[in-house]
């Protein structure tokens, strides 16, 4: 009987043993894969993960405008970025036609001259032909925060030295493409966006965040403060302690990210500005979230 225990109790330690270990083998590619996320159109999504950051940016920012308000956002949910902006090939495999300016170079090259009403009719598409609802345009914070990647400098590898077009930036000259590397030279003044990914991602895997071309973004926004007596995106989202935040009012759409064309001031993670959702500009394209 003795002996018969000892087989028992080995054989089920054994089992068990194996099951442990066939388990986690199994759920090692499940917790792996869940960390991106491709689509049907080949789209390429990484997760972030929630959390708080401080949005805005500090009064002693070179390039600092004075709607940055720096104060405390807490993202409640995970949510999956697009890892690049939507490109001219993404675009014209799903609508069938390239509205771009520079169509000619290329289709990993980001799509341009869309307004914020033709992104929202391309995600509408998107999230018909994969029977989905979870594609939209990020909440303007959602994009900071993913473009901060943690940081809390002008830009998310670190901070603002120049407002020139002649010298590097040191922070973005790997990372972006912006007056500096993006036409200055060869043939000079060739101003234009460049492919996607050709320059390093942030520290959370997404490239192009600063630079390329500027991005759309799901928030409303008036263009003015009748009573501070200046321009610029106004939002009442700017509060501490602010969860989720969207704002809903106004007639204008804000815009993210730097352009190809502009200086290091208008790459910086807070800046923000504004155009009308009909809008269309060789400088404007976007990139998607996905909900999980």
């Amino acid at each position: 009987m003795k002996h018969d225990f000892k087989f028992v109790t080995t054989s089920f330690f054994i089992f068990f043993f194996t099951l442990f270990i066939l388990l986690a083998l199994f759920h090692q590619p499940v917790f792996a894969q869940s960390k991106t996320y491709t689509n049907k159109l080949g789209m390429r999504f990484v997760l972030i993960s929630k959390g708080s950051f401080l949005m805005g940016s500090p009064v002693f920012e070179p390039g600092r405008q004075w709607n940055e308000k720096r104060h405390k956002v807490l993202i409640s949910k995970d949510f999956y970025m697009g890892e690049t902006e939507v490109t001219q090939g993404q675009w014209e495999k799903l609508v069938g036609f390239n509205p771009s300016s520079f169509s000619k170079l290329g289709k990993s090259f980001p799509i341009d001259t869309v307004s914020w009403n033709d992104c929202m009719e391309f995600i509408r598409v998107l999230n018909k032909w994969e029977a989905t609802d979870k594609y939209r345009l990020p909440t303007e914070a959602e994009w900071e925060y993913a473009c901060r990647a943690g940081s809390t400098s002008a830009f998310s590898n670190g901070p603002i030295t120049t407002f020139s077009c002649n010298e590097p930036e040191p922070a973005i000259v790997n990372m972006a493409w912006y007056c500096y590397n993006s036409g200055l030279a060869s043939p000079a003044r060739d101003f234009k966006p460049h492919p996607v990914k050709t320059k390093a991602p942030n520290k959370w895997g997404l490239y192009d965040m600063h630079g390329n071309v500027q991005e759309w973004v799901l928030d409303s926004c008036k263009w003015r403060d009748i009573l501070r007596a200046r321009v610029g995106a106004v939002t009442t989202t700017y509060k501490d302690n602010i969860v989720d935040p969207l704002n809903e009012t106004g007639k204008h759409k804000i815009i993210r990210g730097g352009g190809w064309y502009q200086t290091g001031k208008y790459q910086r993670s807070a800046y923000r500005s504004y155009y009308k959702p009909k809008t269309r500009r060789n400088s404007l394209g976007f990139r998607i979230v996905r909900m999980r």
